[in-house]
């Protein structure tokens, strides 16, 4: 084998001045004696402005300015080198690129001076930049991960404890055979030993007997539609007291469809379902009670009003305090029989089926016109309008609608200004629509009492006639005759326009009956 030729060599000047890296001979205190060809190009100074004119820490940035006085010189005075020093070096356009910086001091007998070498660090820098925003994510995401797991256990035991202390049991399905599974928090609640879970058989066997077919077919249901499992359990335990479990659960599918888990809760309500229970059985008891008592009290109040009535004829002498006294027992006992009828009005409302009208053709501004006149000798002193527009042919309970009218007028008079009227307007549109309204100026209504001032025992504002006032049932009987005949109320009340209680209904029958069917 025949030896490969020796290449010609440069001289040692080309080899300096052609080296891969910068090459660079300074005196101890950096000025630059020597530069090469390789880092006169990388930094677009030419070696005539760099050597005998420059420091080797001119071509630094600040940093790197700094870090030459109070470290490179001191270790190259005690260590006499330096190796793989990072710095940004700067060009003639003011620009810089990295660089790493090998130094060594040489002593000789002609003087001593500083050799250094010159690489440029790009990839590197760039490698470095990447690791440290590497790092940088990676200490984020374990700082994110701590985080996480420490809010994950804060919730883990904000659930444990409420669902201790809302008495709240967890259980789950498995997928591969449809039965449920119970912890032994469900054993303990069952009576049954506490140390070891409860499974779907053991459960079901707990349930009531008609209960157990719509649970299976409520979790079938669940489990084939993908919608929530609800369900109320009836259930006796071991010592034989009936208990009320209120359950629900959610399944969760992967991609495919196939379900991956399914959990679920349900807590215990027997003591919410007994209270709730007794408390309407002893709403219905009193209930029953106000009816019972208010019919009773019919017939002797008749008695008395009758009774008062006849004396009142035989007292001759309009100034005599007697007939006085008697006329002041004949008003209270009309306001103690429109208590008892509006008490058995409310009686039937809420354990009936409602009020029971009786329609038959009126003139609706005749009707209203005659309740006005009666409603007048009332109340002596205050004025009542009325207000018809339009026709008045419907089709109505006069007598019921003598109650509503009265029972908005008793309202206004109560709450309306003293010394103002209260208007009563009658009008039937071309539409078909009857409408009554009650009119009376004052105090408007509070804003959060409009969406409830018809249920019953609730009042309008707090001041007006107390004497007008009953129990609260007025304006609740007034829903109840406007629903009767297929119609409604409504209120409005501001301050400049007073307050209007408005009742609407279907003029003719066949209306009202087509609108029933359409609610």
């Amino acid at each position: 084998m025949s030896a490969q030729p020796r290449p010609a060599l440069p001289d040692t000047e080309a080899l300096f001045d052609q080296m891969p890296c910068g090459l660079l001979v300074t005196s101890t205190t950096g000025l630059i004696l020597r530069a090469n060809q390789t880092l006169c190009r990388w930094t677009g100074l030419p070696a005539e402005e760099l050597v005998g004119h420059k420091k080797l820490q001119e071509l630094f940035n600040m940093g790197g300015r700094m870090f030459h006085q109070t470290h490179w010189q001191p270790m190259l005075e005690m260590q006499g080198s330096i190796s793989e020093v990072k710095l940004d070096m700067r060009r003639r356009d003011g620009g810089t690129f990295p660089v790493l910086l090998n130094a060594n001091r040489r002593v000789t007998p002609q003087g001593t001076y500083d050799e250094v070498a010159v690489m440029v660090a790009e990839e590197r820098n760039k490698y470095e930049r990447e690791l440290l925003a590497a790092r940088k994510r990676a200490d984020e995401m374990v700082a994110k991960e701590r985080q996480a797991q420490q809010a994950l256990q804060a919730s883990q035991s904000r659930l444990r404890q409420a669902m201790q202390s809302g008495a709240i049991h967890v259980w789950d399905l498995d997928p591969a055979t449809g039965r449920r599974r119970f912890g032994a928090d469900v054993a303990t609640l069952l009576g049954l030993d506490p140390g070891r879970p409860v499974g779907e058989e053991e459960f079901v066997a707990h349930l009531v007997p008609e209960d157990r077919a719509a649970d299976r077919a409520a979790l079938d249901h669940a489990l084939r539609s993908g919608e929530p499992y609800q369900f109320k359990h009836r259930l006796v335990d071991a010592a034989g007291q009936r208990r009320v479990l209120v359950s629900s659960g959610q399944g969760f599918r992967a991609e495919d469809g196939s379900l991956m888990e399914f959990v679920g809760i349900f807590s215990d309500v027997t003591e919410a379902e007994h209270g709730r229970a007794l408390a309407e059985d002893r709403a219905v008891f009193a209930e029953q009670m106000v009816g019972i008592v208010s019919h009773d009290l019919r017939n002797p109040l008749a008695t008395i009003l009758l009774a008062t009535e006849k004396l009142t004829r035989q007292a001759a002498d309009p100034a005599d305090a007697s007939r006085r006294m008697l006329g002041n027992i004949t008003r209270a006992g009309q306001r103690a029989r429109r208590l008892i009828a509006d008490l058995l009005d409310f009686t039937v409302v809420r354990l009936g089926s409602g009020l029971k009208v009786s329609r038959q053709p009126v003139d609706l501004h005749q009707l209203a016109a005659r309740i006005v006149e009666e409603l007048a000798e009332a109340f002596p002193g205050r004025t009542i309008e009325h207000a018809p527009r339009g026709g008045g042919a419907a089709s109505a309970d006069p007598d019921r609608i003598a109650q509503l009218v009265g029972n908005l007028v008793g309202n206004a008079m109560a709450y309306g200004t003293p010394g103002t009227p209260v208007t009563v307007a009658s009008s039937v549109d071309a539409s078909g629509i009857a409408r009554l309204a009650v009119h009376n100026c004052g105090e408007p209504i509070p804003s959060h009492t409009l969406g409830r001032l018809f249920e019953p025992m609730v009042r309008g504002v707090e001041d007006g006639d107390s004497s007008a006032r009953s129990v609260g049932l007025g304006l609740f009987i007034v829903r109840a005759i406007a629903q009767a005949h297929g119609g409604q109320v409504q209120v409005r009340s501001c301050s400049a326009e007073g307050t209007e209680f408005a009742f609407s209904f279907p003029a003719q029958v066949g209306e009202a009956v087509a609108d029933a069917h359409r609610a």
